[in-house]
C-alpha cells in the first residue's frame, strides 16, 4: 500500500472536515476576506458536504473526520470555530510513505488551520517528513502525483519558489525522484483547478492554463524545461480538455477513488460525456453551495491511504 498517492490509486482512507458553525462567518460582507467566491447558505453547504462524505463511504472509502479524531479537545474546538476554510483539508497536508508534509498557507487568514490538522495526523500516528518554513508557502492543491515517483507542482498564487525548493529537498526521502514544477497563470488558484490525473494514461486539463514551461527536477537537480502538455503526451496520456467556463465550474477538481473512477461536481455535462467516452466511471455530487468556497471535491479530501 501507498500513503495518499498516486492520484488514481484505490482510495482507502481520507481525512475530511465536516463544516460546523465556523461557516456562519461567511456572509455577504465577509466572504472575500475568507477567500470564498460568494456568500453561502450555511445549512445547504453542510448538507452538500455530508452527502459528499456519504458518497465516498458508500464506495468503501474510510472517511475520518477531524472532529472525530480530535474529540472534545477544547483548544482545538475553539480554534476550529474561527476557520471556515478548514473544510478544504487537501490544502493543509499531504501524506507520503515517509510521513506527512505540512503546508504553510499563503493567506494569513488560513495559517492556523495547519495547527489543527497537525494534531490530527499526530493522533493517527503519522510521522513528520517536512513542515514548510517561512518564507515558503505551499498548498496541497498545487501537488498532483502523476505516479509513485513523479510529483507535479504548481508554482504561482499560493505555492512559491521557496516552497518548491523545500519540497525538492524533502522529495527523495519520500520516494519521489522527479518533480515537475509548472508556472501557473495568474487566473488560477491551484494546480488542481487546471488539471488532474485520472489514470496512468489519462488526464483532464485546461490547456490554456498549461502553456508556460515546466522545470523537471530529477533527484533534486534541474534536468530539463518542457511544456506540461508535451510532458504528459510523452507519457502517452490521453488528454481531455476543458473550456474556460468548465474550469471555473471546477471540472478538473476531481477525486479519484480508483483508476478511472472519480467523484466530481455534477453539472459539467460535456465534460462528463467526454469522461464516459474514455471509460471513466463518473460519480457526480451536488455542489451548488460548496463551489462558492472556491474549491471542489479534491480540495475537501486529504488522502491518507491508497493502494
Amino acid at each position: 500500500m501507498k500513503w495518499g498517492y498516486p492520484e488514481y490509486g484505490r482510495l482507502r482512507k481520507v481525512l475530511m472536515h465536516a463544516p460546523g458553525k465556523e461557516i456562519d462567518l461567511i456572509d455577504p460582507r465577509t466572504y472575500k476576506r475568507w477567500l470564498f467566491e460568494d456568500a453561502i447558505d450555511p445549512e445547504e453547504f453542510q448538507k452538500q458536504h455530508e452527502r459528499f462524505v456519504n458518497t465516498l463511504r458508500s464506495e468503501g472509502v474510510d472517511v475520518l473526520l477531524l472532529s472525530d479524531i480530535l474529540g472534545k479537545e477544547a483548544n482545538s474546538l475553539k480554534l476550529i470555530e474561527g476557520q471556515p476554510n478548514l473544510v478544504f483539508t487537501r490544502d493543509l497536508v499531504t501524506i507520503t510513505s515517509a510521513g506527512y508534509i505540512l503546508m504553510r498557507m499563503k493567506s494569513p487568514v488560513r495559517r492556523r488551520e495547519t495547527e489543527i490538522v497537525e494534531k490530527a495526523v499526530h493522533r493517527l500516528g503519522i510521522t513528520t517528513l517536512m513542515k514548510a518554513q517561512p518564507p515558503a508557502t505551499i498548498e496541497g492543491g498545487d501537488l498532483i502525483f502523476a505516479d509513485e515517483e513523479t510529483l507535479l507542482l504548481g508554482v504561482g498564487r499560493r505555492t512559491n519558489s521557496h516552497g518548491l525548493q523545500q519540497i525538492n529537498r524533502a522529495a527523495t526521502k519520500s520516494g519521489l525522484h522527479r518533480i515537475v514544477a509548472m508556472q501557473m497563470p495568474p487566473w488560477t488558484i491551484h494546480l488542481d483547478g487546471t488539471m488532474m490525473i485520472i489514470d496512468r494514461d489519462l488526464a483532464i486539463i485546461h490547456a490554456k492554463s498549461a502553456r508556460k514551461s515546466a522545470a523537471i527536477y530529477e533527484n533534486g537537480k534541474l534536468t530539463e524545461r518542457v511544456q506540461i502538455l508535451e510532458f504528459l503526451r510523452r507519457r502517452k496520456m490521453k488528454l481531455i480538455e476543458v473550456t474556460d467556463y468548465e474550469r471555473r465550474r471546477r471540472a478538473t477538481n476531481l477525486i479519484a477513488i480508483s483508476p478511472r473512477k472519480i467523484v466530481g461536481y455534477a453539472g459539467n455535462a460535456r465534460v462528463t460525456r467526454e469522461l464516459l467516452k474514455s471509460g471513466v466511471d463518473f460519480i457526480g455530487v451536488e455542489g451548488s453551495e460548496l463551489i462558492r468556497g472556491a474549491g471542489g471535491p479534491r480540495c475537501m479530501t486529504a488522502p491518507l491511504l491508497r493502494d
